[in-house]
């Protein structure tokens, strides 16, 4: 898992509890049991579109390393990359770029959202100021200085009345962090602060922890404890959504307490399945990756409605993640790659990808954009 473990080199740890609401219903997921292991995937996928991106990234910064992408309520794309955010037409024609240019850098603990209502983008320069910009052209709106910043800023996300969520971790890659810690700090649009929730209980990899959803909702990924994931809803209130057991091959929640300083390493080649992350959520499916023994990654695939599914295990030095979804597509980004990575790959996405599209060296255009809809095969597991 060559490329999961570069980016957890930057990680800490994560957990919450929330007060949910009567009418929330949350799927409790048990993925060994409900899905089934698969080696191809042409039965499931319907559509594969590549498109190209004709800006340049490098692949190995720490900022393509957490990236993000967000879809706007007309399908145009938001790249977030460092300090800016490109916006590209659903061709992948490039529009404009939101640019936050002033103040100390800030390379790690940048991030952006879509407002509620759809009309801003608010980019969270660290815990210190956050930006909104018109989201149909770029323009800056206003700069929010956050006068009481959280120490250890990680995202954002939205909140009802223009408001945001700042998610904020402590003492990165060690199970040594602060007792009683809470997650989730909800701000007014001015930037006073509301109320503070979730502690933290568990050891959490710290990337790609709130992900946009189908409507504009995000999921926001914990670890440790009852491994949940949770919704900001349509109206930017949060719910629980998921939780994930993997039963007796799931990690133990008490795994590493004896230890004085768990070792991120460590914790991520045990013989356990632990860390699911890019939470993807499109209107007919759910996807997530599971971290698995010996740290090899494993992609599980749910159609929303039904309790079965099936996985498939990632290649460990090419690995393709969701970054968002809308109601028909999952969205992701590819790098050209070499002959021989594209013939030896064994991961059953990959294949269906390159079968159809050439994404080698030497091309002129360094990024694609990926699309892959999903659909239930004739046989066997069937949407509601």
């Amino acid at each position: 898992m060559k490329s999961m473990m570069i980016c957890f080199c930057f990680c800490c740890l994560g957990f919450w509890g929330h007060t949910l609401s009567a009418q929330e219903q949350v799927r409790a997921l048990r993925p060994l049991e409900q899905c089934t292991l698969v080696t191809d995937l042409a039965d499931w996928i319907e559509e594969i579109q590549v498109i190209p991106i004709k800006q340049r990234f490098d692949a190995e910064s720490l900022e393509w390393m957490r990236k993000k992408l967000l879809i706007g309520p007309d399908g145009d794309l938001f790249l977030v990359y460092g300090r800016e955010v490109m916006c590209f037409d659903a061709a992948g024609k490039y529009q404009f770029s939101m640019k936050y240019n002033q103040g100390k850098e800030c390379p790690y603990h940048q991030d952006a959202c879509i407002s509620v209502d759809q009309k801003k983008l608010l980019f969270a320069h660290g815990d210190s100021e956050v930006v909104f910009f018109d989201l149909s052209d770029g323009r800056e709106i206003e700069r929010l200085p956050m006068n009481k910043p959280l120490q250890l800023f990680e995202e954002i996300a939205p909140a009802p009345d223009g408001g945001f969520y700042y998610y904020s971790i402590s003492a990165p890659c060690t199970n040594n962090f602060e007792r009683g810690h809470l997650l989730v700090t909800r701000f007014d649009k001015n930037g006073k602060k509301l109320e503070s929730s979730i502690p933290q209980v568990g050891f959490t990899v710290n990337i790609f922890l709130v992900s946009q959803a189908v409507g504009n909702t995000y999921l926001i990924r914990t670890q440790g404890g009852d491994n949940a994931c949770y919704r900001v809803n349509t109206k930017g209130e949060l719910e629980k959504a998921y939780t994930f057991d993997f039963g007796k091959r799931g990690m133990p929640d008490t795994y590493g307490m004896l230890k004085g300083d768990l070792m991120l390493q460590d914790y991520m080649r045990a013989d356990y399945y632990k860390m699911p992350i890019y939470l993807c959520e499109g209107g007919k499916f759910f996807y997530f990756t599971s971290c698995g023994p010996h740290a090899e990654a494993y992609n599980f695939l749910y159609a929303r409605g039904k309790d079965s599914g099936i996985y498939w295990k990632a290649d460990p030095d090419l690995e393709i993640h969701f970054l968002s979804a809308d109601e028909d597509y999952f969205y992701a980004f590819l790098e050209p790659v070499p002959e021989e990575m594209i013939r030896e790959t064994q991961d059953p996405l990959l294949r269906q990808i390159f079968k159809q599209f050439a994404l080698s060296l030497g091309e002129k255009t360094s990024t694609r954009l990926v699309k892959i809809k999903f659909k239930c095969p004739d046989k066997g597991l069937r949407l509601l």
